[in-house]
């Protein structure tokens, strides 16, 4: 039986949406794959390790991260071995990033990585006391809280059959040892190791102390920077200002002198004018009456 010409049309039009339906529903649970196989996990060789005891951590699914940031819950319940302080910024490789947790505290220490910005994933591991080599150790500061250019004793016990004690640095801020390094190797004595920190930048640090090779123990120091002295103002003496004599007073003299001036040569003509009109009436008096006061005439004779 043969179909006719108007059933094939949409019969090929059905195939057609069938197979594109299909198309997209494998592009979906492909992208969905994707998706979860990318979701960033982080993992730990050991669940449970004791003081001293180190395991390492592994995040996976970073995508396209360059670094991955591992942090802890409580900055004291270990360090990361890679850098002996309580955060380690990883390289990402295949999306894929690795530290190595060395405990200081007995507990659950909560381990994050993350992308600097957000936390990502969180893993927890379960620390025990443990027992022999400084499994048990405890360190001490006093005081926990300095200034920049103070100092603080820093003692370690429970360090079991060690004899020599290492100290080191973690965290922000920086400081020196007795001796004035970065690090100390200290003799123990009874189990018990002290030397002197010195801050000499502010932050928050943190002081290990371990075997040469792992970290047992550690104390958080919160290290602020010295407040700046004020300098001592130096007494001066002030020096009186001469009060200038007033402008009118000068003005004033001038004035005087050129009045005085003005009336002394006033004084002088007028003397002169006086003494000129003298001298002319003089002259005329002699010249028009005689001896005896009588009039004479021009022809020399007599009236």
């Amino acid at each position: 039986m043969t179909s006719s010409p108007a059933i094939r049309p949409r019969l090929r039009l059905f195939l057609a949406v069938l197979v594109g339906a299909g198309v997209m529903l494998l592009g979906l649970g492909a992208a969905s794959t994707a998706h979860a196989s990318s979701t960033p996990e982080v993992t730990t060789a050991e669940t449970s390790i004791a003081v001293g005891g180190t395991t390492v951590v592994t995040a996976t699914g970073l995508g396209g991260l360059e670094q991955a940031f591992f942090g802890l819950g409580d900055p004291s319940a270990g360090v990361f071995t890679e850098n002996n302080d309580s955060s380690y910024q990883a390289p990402v490789s295949n999306g894929e990033a690795t530290a190595t947790f060395s405990a200081l505290a007995e507990g659950t220490a909560t381990i994050s990585v993350g992308d600097g910005e957000n936390v990502l994933a969180t893993v927890e591991v379960t620390v025990n006391a443990g027992g022999g080599g400084g499994g048990g150790a405890t360190i001490t500061a006093s005081p926990t809280s300095i200034e920049t250019g103070e100092s603080t004793t820093v003692t370690a016990t429970g360090l079991g059959g060690l004899e020599q004690a290492s100290f080191g640095l973690g965290g922000s801020g920086s400081g020196t040892f007795d001796g004035g390094g970065t690090s100390a190797q200290v003799p123990v004595t009874n189990g018990e190791a002290t030397t002197t920190f010195t801050a000499t930048e502010a932050g928050d640090l943190v002081i290990a102390v371990g075997d040469g090779e792992t970290p047992l123990a550690s104390v958080d120091v919160t290290v602020t920077a010295a407040p700046t002295p004020t300098p001592t103002p130096t007494p001066t003496t002030a020096t009186p200002t001469p009060t200038p004599a007033p402008a009118g007073g000068d003005s004033g003299l001038l004035i005087g002198i050129i009045i005085a001036l003005v009336v002394l040569i006033l004084a002088i003509a007028v003397t002169w004018i006086v003494l000129a009109r003298r001298s002319r009436s003089a002259g005329a008096g002699s010249g028009t009456s005689g001896p005896g006061g009588d009039s004479m005439r021009m022809d020399g004779s007599s009236t």
